[in-house]
């Protein structure tokens, strides 16, 4: 069986290929899939709703387990009920920024759940291989403006037999700002939002301000995350000498004075307006 997938993650790339592919200007594909940590912004589950509306290819949504990832955070688990899965939060050493904590999420709650189900479709049983005639080609919404993405996704499937990726973004040297420009042409009434947990400390001043005013609930939600990532009794916290924070600041998130920057400097902060598309940071 040969499968075409597209990496679904509602944000702003991965939304032009959504829309591409239905409108006919890229190859077809068997389904879309978006993998669902449970603590998206809202925006983005009303995206993906709205995507399920323009008459494209079935959108799958598949998880990691049954709680979410914040749950499984709160928690000091992972997906499957085991050790604790770490977020790429800041970490401090006697209240000064020491360094970043490992991103494990983006493999265990997005890369996984989606390659798992792409097996499930090639009727494959856990821990089996893909049969001689099995081909998946899967579709990244990566842009021009996003090399070492697609240089680390490429290095991921070097070696893979059979699985390979493609980048149609980046091929056609289309940047994140070209694709905000295509989207306002062909969906002129639809703000789409930045795919990212509510809790993803890649988040600019104005990008947490954002999250505040317009989800109060998702905003909430990040910050009882940032409480318990500190919580002494919680097993991320285990074995650590540094506390660790979803701010840059390395201060409390509730406590944070959020500022507003000029729009040139975010332009400047690569991090800033990264979709989590299927891969997150890879």
């Amino acid at each position: 069986m040969k499968l075409r997938i597209l990496n679904l993650g509602a944000g702003v790339q991965s939304t032009v290929l959504y829309a591409m592919i239905t409108d006919g200007d890229l190859p077809p594909i068997d389904c879309a899939i978006f993998a669902d940590v449970g603590d998206e912004p809202q925006a983005v589950y009303d995206h993906l709703q709205f995507l399920q509306t323009i008459g494209g290819p079935k959108i799958k949504v598949v998880r990691a387990g049954e709680n979410s990832l914040g749950d499984n955070l709160i928690k000091g688990v992972n997906s499957t009920g085991q050790r604790h899965v770490s977020i790429p939060t800041f970490l401090a050493v006697d209240g000064k920024q020491s360094a970043m904590g490992r991103r494990q999420c983006t493999s265990e709650y997005k890369i996984k759940p989606i390659e798992k189900e792409i097996r499930r479709m090639l009727g494959i049983q856990p821990g089996g291989r893909l049969k001689a005639d099995d081909a998946v080609v899967q579709i990244f919404g990566l842009s021009f403006d996003e090399p070492n993405r697609v240089s680390r996704v490429k290095d991921q499937y070097r070696g893979r037999k059979n699985w390979t990726a493609e980048f149609p973004l980046f091929d056609d040297y289309m940047t994140r700002q070209d694709c905000v420009a295509w989207l306002a042409k062909r969906f002129p009434a639809v703000r789409v939002p930045r795919s990212a947990c509510v809790f993803c400390p890649y988040r600019s001043d104005d990008e947490w301000i954002h999250l505040r005013d317009t989800d109060p609930q998702g905003f909430q939600r990040a910050v009882e995350i940032d409480r318990a990532i500190r919580m002494e009794t919680s097993a991320c916290t285990r074995g650590m000498n540094a506390e660790q924070f979803l701010h840059r600041s390395c201060q409390p998130l509730e406590l944070v004075q959020l500022q507003s920057s000029p729009p040139d400097l975010q332009k400047r902060i690569p991090w800033a307006a990264m979709d989590c598309e299927g891969m997150c940071g890879l």
